[in-house]
C-alpha cells in the first residue's frame, strides 16, 4: 500500500483540544492553498469525532497507529460517501482531499466503539476557482468516457450471460474477464452506482449468500464447480444490472475532486489488496481488471487535468509519465490467453513479478494523489 503524501502548500490545522473526541478546526487557506485536517483512527473511532472546517480545498490526512479494529475514514453527505480511505491498517497512512462547501456532514470510522462523529463547514468567503465552464467540461468529458464504455459493458456482458444459460462453460470463461473489462473500468466512481455495485461486483463474503450475483458469483460456478448450472436467473439479472446501470449514467452528479479522488482510492486498492489476487480468486483473470482500472484511473485524471493551475505542469507530466510506466509493466504480462483477456493468469506471476506491479502502481497512485486538492474548483 502506498503511503500518499501531500507535498503542495499545507495550511496547518488549528487543535482547539488534544483528548479524544475532541473539536480540530481548519485555518482558511490563503488564495490558491489548501487546508490539512489530521484524523487518527482508534478503536474508539475516528479522533476527533468532532472537527470543524473552512469551505474549500481540504486534504484529510488518515493515520492508524494501532487500532485493529478501524481501518477506514469516511466523510458523507447524508448516506453519500464524498471522499473516503480504506485498508489503512496499523502503522500506515492515507490521504484524500475534497473541496468543501459549507454545511453539515458526517465522519465515518466503521468498527469503532463511536462510529460516526460530525464535520462542521463554516463559509470561508470567495477564494481562486475555475472557470465553471472549464468545470462543468471537466465532469462532462469524464462522463462521456463514463457512457462509453457502460455502452461496452452492456454490450460485452450479453453474449456472457448467453453462454452461462445455454450451459457453455468454456465459452463464458473465455468471455469472463473482457466482459468484466468495462465495469473495472469506470470503477474510480463505483461509489455513485449505489446498490449496483455490489450486485454487479460483489466478491464471496461481501454481502450475505443468499443475496450474492453478479460476475463473481458466476465466476465461482465457473471454475470451482465447472458448471453453469442454477446460473440462469444470476446470468438474467446481470444483464439487467448492467442495463439498469448504462440507463442511470445521465443522472451521476460529479465533482472534478471527486473524479481525482476515485481514481486514486481504485489505485490503491489494487496495490493493497487487489494485487494479492482476491478480486478474481477462480479465474485468476487479475491482470485484465487491473489493466481496466488503470486505463479507467487515467481517463480520470485527463478530465481533470485541465484545471490544474499551470504552475502544476511539473505535476501532470510526472503522472502521466508513470501512467506509462504501469503500462509498461502490465505489457510484460500479456499474451494470447482468450481466458485472460490478452494478458498472463494470476497464478502465473511470482511475486517479484506482483511486487513490481506494486511497487510501479503506487509511484503513480503518490503524486496522482495530490491532484484533487489542486484542481481549480
Amino acid at each position: 500500500m502506498s503511503k500518499m503524501v501531500i507535498t503542495g502548500v499545507v495550511v496547518a490545522v488549528t487543535v482547539l483540544a488534544a483528548s479524544c473526541g475532541s473539536d480540530k478546526a481548519a485555518t482558511a487557506p490563503s488564495d490558491g492553498n489548501v487546508a490539512t485536517i489530521e484524523v487518527t483512527l482508534t478503536d474508539g473511532g475516528c479522533d476527533p469525532a468532532e472537527i470543524s472546517a473552512l469551505s474549500g480545498a481540504t486534504t484529510f490526512h488518515v493515520i492508524n497507529e494501532d487500532s485493529a479494529a478501524v481501518s477506514e475514514f469516511e466523510v458523507l453527505d447524508g448516506t453519500k460517501i464524498l471522499g473516503e480511505v480504506e485498508n489503512v491498517t496499523p502503522g500506515l497512512d492515507r490521504s484524500f482531499s475534497l473541496t468543501l462547501k459549507s454545511g453539515s456532514y458526517i465522519t465515518q470510522c466503521t468498527g469503532g466503539s463511536k462510529e460516526k462523529g460530525t464535520l462542521e463547514v463554516a463559509d470561508a468567503g470567495s477564494g481562486k476557482s475555475a472557470d465553471p465552464a472549464a468545470r462543468d467540461a471537466a465532469v462532462k468529458n469524464y462522463l462521456t468516457y463514463v457512457a462509453s464504455e457502460s455502452k461496452l459493458l452492456v454490450a460485452a456482458v450479453a453474449p456472457f450471460a448467453d453462454a452461462v444459460k445455454g450451459g457453455d462453460v468454456d465459452k463464458a470463461k473465455s468471455l469472463f474477464a473482457a466482459a468484466r473489462y468495462h465495469y473495472e473500468s469506470i470503477e474510480p466512481i463505483a461509489e455513485s452506482f449505489g446498490d449496483l455495485d455490489p450486485k454487479i461486483d460483489a466478491r464471496d463474503g461481501d454481502v450475505p449468500a443468499d443475496t450474492w450475483g453478479g460476475f463473481h458469483r458466476i465466476e465461482k460456478a465457473l471454475w470451482a464447480d465447472d458448471t453453469a448450472d442454477g446460473m440462469s436467473k444470476v446470468a438474467d439479472q446481470l444483464v439487467a444490472d448492467v442495463n439498469t446501470l448504462d440507463g442511470s449514467i445521465a443522472a451521476i452528479v460529479l465533482e472534478p475532486a471527486q473524479i481525482a479522488n476515485g481514481a486514486v482510492e481504485l489505485l490503491n486498492e489494487v496495490s493493497a489488496s487487489k494485487i494479492t489476487g482476491e478480486e478474481d480468486r477462480y479465474s485468476h483473470t487479475d491482470l485484465s481488471d487491473f489493466a481496466a482500472n488503470v486505463e479507467g484511473a487515467d481517463a480520470a485524471f485527463k478530465a481533470v487535468q485541465s484545471l490544474l493551475a499551470s504552475s502544476d505542469s511539473t505535476l501532470a507530466t510526472t503522472i502521466e509519465g508513470r501512467f506509462k510506466d504501469v503500462d509498461t509493466a502490465l505489457a510484460a504480462y500479456k499474451g494470447d490467453d482468450a481466458v485472460g483477456n490478452g494478458y498472463k493468469l494470476y497464478t502465473d506471476l511470482t511475486p517479484e513479478n506482483t511486487k513490481g506491479l506494486s511497487t510501479s502502481i503506487d509511484a503513480l497512485a503518490e503524486p496522482l494523489s495530490r491532484v484533487a486538492a489542486l484542481v481549480l474548483q
